[in-house]
């Protein structure tokens, strides 16, 4: 992991997940490139020229850069770099994420009562449109775990080579992992679902590692419920390959889970 993209909107949420997020990017010894997409302003026949009104705004965004830095003091010991662009946020981001060779895109929620005003729909928007892992961290909620849940349905579907990105996170800070999943015992899953357990017990098996059924009719809900009772500090997805899922939810569980969760959530895409 070698650059991590972290888009701001200079909001106090933003804030806070920025110090997750040079806490995370320090220990891997990651760049953090700190971003901001800002629109060009309106022309509304001032007396000031649409130009010169893009140059007090663009400095406005160097400032509040500049009032970051200063108020990071961590952000001071990992290297960094500031960027803004000119264009729409979520457009840019997924186009950033491809032109900057990001290997990890970092961004705040509000959580479990959904998203700012900015934001909206754009995150759960550039979590599907990106080809690198998305770590999405909730209102007042910390990096700082011990533990990570893994949702797995054993689809065959699923890119399992995802599962390196969430090997070398788990690796470097020492995690723990739980393999969940949801609503599928011995007794229903088939000999191509057994047969993808395997490969992932081959792939997670230099990890400390336990493999968990759980029951629940809300699926979400019961994701959440055994991630809070048993200390999972990040829940980890492999997106769009829950297809038992799509029966009982018109959204699929990465949307329905990024709009929801109360715990960070990292999207292996």
């Amino acid at each position: 992991m070698r650059t991590i993209l972290f888009p701001t909107d200079f909001s106090e949420r933003a804030d806070k997940a920025l110090v997750e997020a040079v806490g995370f990017a320090n220990k891997f010894g990651a760049k953090l490139i700190i971003y901001h997409a800002y629109h060009r302003p309106y022309d509304y026949g001032g007396n000031t020229h649409i130009s010169m009104r893009l140059t007090i705004l663009e400095k406005k965004i160097d400032a509040q850069f500049k009032n970051l830095l200063d108020a990071n003091s961590g952000l001071k010991k990992v290297d960094h770099e500031f960027h803004k662009e000119l264009g729409f946020s979520s457009e840019s981001i997924i186009n950033a994420s491809k032109t900057k060779n990001i290997d990890l895109i970092i961004m705040a929620t509000k959580g479990a009562n959904g998203f700012g005003e900015l934001w909206g729909s754009k995150t759960e928007q550039i979590v599907k449109n990106v080809e690198v892992p998305v770590l999405v961290i909730p209102d007042n909620t910390s990096l700082n775990m011990t533990k990570v849940g893994l949702l797995c349905d054993y689809s065959a579907e699923v890119d399992y080579h995802t599962l390196d990105f969430l090997l070398e996170v788990v690796k470097k800070l020492k995690l723990n992992t739980d393999v969940i999943t949801m609503n599928k015992d011995e007794k229903i899953m088939t000999p191509d679902e057994k047969a993808y357990r395997q490969l992932v017990r081959k792939k997670l098996e230099s990890l400390p590692v336990t493999f968990n059924v759980t029951f629940n009719s809300q699926i979400e809900q019961g994701i959440i419920t055994y991630s809070i009772t048993n200390d999972i500090g990040l829940i980890a997805i492999l997106p769009k390959h829950y297809k038992f899922i799509k029966h009982l939810f018109h959204e699929s569980l990465t949307q329905k889970m990024t709009f929801h969760s109360p715990i960070p959530l990292l999207v292996l895409n």
